[in-house]
């Protein structure tokens, strides 16, 4: 048997939230595209100083066929701070294409390791309006025994690729329609050049940079098909809370760039860069977060990424000149609406048939 990973969600440190486990018990529910008998769940308190402590936690497809999750053979157990670890291996008849229930109990109240989402289509949390964040904890990926190897693709990026409003209704489409099982390793805030260094309360979920995280990413996850999309906040964040000395010249972010791509030729990987879209009218911390100077680089760093090989000209689809256009814009003119998210997610797929990657 293989082991596959049929879901992977990126969690970073917020450490400015406080009892996002306010009631003590955390109910999930995650798509899995594809059918089995054993499962297994990541477990993660990377970014905490203190155990996350689980008294209970259980998968079900149905509430009368409940399956309890152990680690070492425990049905209560602690992760140790700044851990990864992955439970015991469990028995279920899991179906193709069914959402998997997790009731998670823990005492613990402040919990800094976390994940977010807005879009509903992979993951499913209490509160299920498609417009806010959605914060969840513990649970950060899940394999299963397969009887044959999957494509892996990774979709690597910042909020735009985090929020899942492109990225998940088109990870669905990949893993349905192509058998290739994904993962979303986008940070919100996340620059490729830099670390979070802001006045935010944001500022430490921001990440360390692109550049280097996308190492970790390489190696742990291996994917077959990286499709990226970073480089916004680099010329967002400076002069809103960010020193403005950080914004970058377009040869810095063209270069990362080209390295980040000659990194996947190492591994035999598909590089899919996108181009940046725009932010015009945007309000980051209160302050106006586009300027003529901002455009301007913006502009000069998707003219050279137009040159590089599997390109995808987003800007060019959701643009109306330096602005989102209103169909695809959520409303604070950097990120993508839900519709426009779906809108953007089959281009893509369009573009990636049409290269024949897919």
């Amino acid at each position: 048997m293989i082991t596959t990973t049929t879901w992977r969600h990126n969690f970073t440190n917020y450490d400015n939230l406080e009892n996002i486990n306010a009631t003590g018990h955390q109910h999930l529910e995650i798509l899995q595209p594809l059918a089995t008998k054993k499962i297994r769940l990541q477990l993660n308190n990377l970014y905490d100083e203190i155990p996350l402590k689980i008294s209970q936690l259980t998968i079900f497809n149905n509430q009368s066929d409940k399956r309890t999750v152990t680690l070492n053979g425990k049905s209560s157990f602690c992760v140790e701070p700044r851990l990864i670890k992955w439970s015991d291996w469990i028995d279920i008849d899991l179906v193709a294409n069914t959402f998997l229930s997790i009731d998670l109990f823990s005492p613990n109240k402040t919990i800094h390791t976390s994940g977010l989402t807005i879009s509903n289509d992979l993951i499913h949390t209490a509160n299920q309006d498609p417009t806010i964040p959605k914060y969840f904890f513990g649970i950060s990926g899940i394999q299963i025994e397969t009887n044959q190897p999957y494509e892996k693709l990774a979709f690597f990026g910042d909020s735009l690729t985090n929020q899942g409003n492109f990225s998940a209704p088109l990870a669905k489409n990949l893993e349905n329609n192509f058998q290739i099982m994904t993962a979303n390793f986008g940070i919100s805030g996340n620059r490729l050049l830099h670390p979070g260094n802001s006045t935010s309360k944001w500022s430490t979920s921001f990440g360390e940079a692109g550049f280097t995280r996308f190492d970790h990413m390489m190696t742990n996850y291996q994917p077959n098909i990286v499709i990226f999309m970073e480089g916004i906040n680099d010329l967002l964040h400076p002069g809103t809370g960010t020193p403005l000395a950080e914004l970058p010249t377009a040869e810095a972010v063209l270069k990362a760039i080209i390295i980040l791509k000659s990194k996947c030729k190492k591994f035999d990987t598909t590089f899919i860069p996108m181009t940046i879209t725009p932010a015009d009218g945007n309000l980051n911390g209160g302050l106006l977060g586009w300027s003529a100077q901002k455009e301007n680089l913006r502009q000069e760093i998707n003219r050279g990424l137009l040159t590089m090989p599997h390109i995808i000209d987003l800007s060019t689809l959701v643009s109306d000149k330096s602005r989102l256009k209103p169909e695809f814009d959520c409303g604070d003119h950097v990120h993508f609406s839900n519709n426009g998210g779906k809108i953007v997610a089959k281009y893509i797929a369009e573009q990636l048939i049409r290269k024949k990657i897919i």
